[in-house]
């Protein structure tokens, strides 16, 4: 019996998708776990799908289908992820739970996310106004109807900011 193993694939920043298509045409079994992120432009809200982990996606292999140089290559690939020579191993597990998360439309489900919450945790937001106006930070999560935590890097350090939602938009 060939046991197959996920390995981590590091690609190019925004560049999953491409990644995920290339080598699904040189026949390699690809997992591309997708959220759907809320855009704002132009004072339209919409939906988009992004990377889940931004900058890696997964492959399933055989140990003769790991050609590294092959996958490294690839349109978008920078590599296999390793920690010096060795290339480890993902859980199946991790994967699966990932896919468990999976709603009927194949997009990853967060409870700080959706759209029920404005943006999905760690996700990177911009203040539009008030005393913060125009600083970046990493939204957390909802505190109440209308407040959202964000953690920002203020004087060499990262803090908790409540801010209010209506005044953030994806960075």
């Amino acid at each position: 019996m060939e046991t197959r193993t996920w390995h981590a694939i590091h690609t190019r920043t925004g560049r999953e998708m491409e990644a995920r298509a290339q080598l699904h045409n040189q026949g390699f079994e690809v997992y591309l776990p997708l959220v759907l992120q809320r855009i704002c432009h132009a004072r339209r809200v919409d939906w988009q799908p992004r990377s889940f982990l931004p900058g890696y996606l997964f492959v399933h292999l055989a140990a003769d289908e790991r050609r590294w140089t092959s996958i490294r290559s690839t349109r978008g690939v920078i590599g296999p992820v390793r920690f010096g020579a060795r290339v480890p191993v993902i859980d199946r597990a991790v994967i699966e739970a990932l896919k468990a998360r999976e709603d009927a439309d194949g997009f990853i489900a967060l409870t700080a996310g959706g759209p029920e919450a404005p943006f999905r945790a760690g996700q990177q937001v911009r203040v539009l106004d008030g005393a913060m106006a125009d600083l970046e930070g990493v939204f957390a999560c909802m505190r109440g109807e209308d407040r959202a935590l964000v953690f920002m890097q203020l004087l060499q350090r990262q803090v908790q900011v409540s801010v209010d939602a209506a005044q953030l938009v994806a960075a």
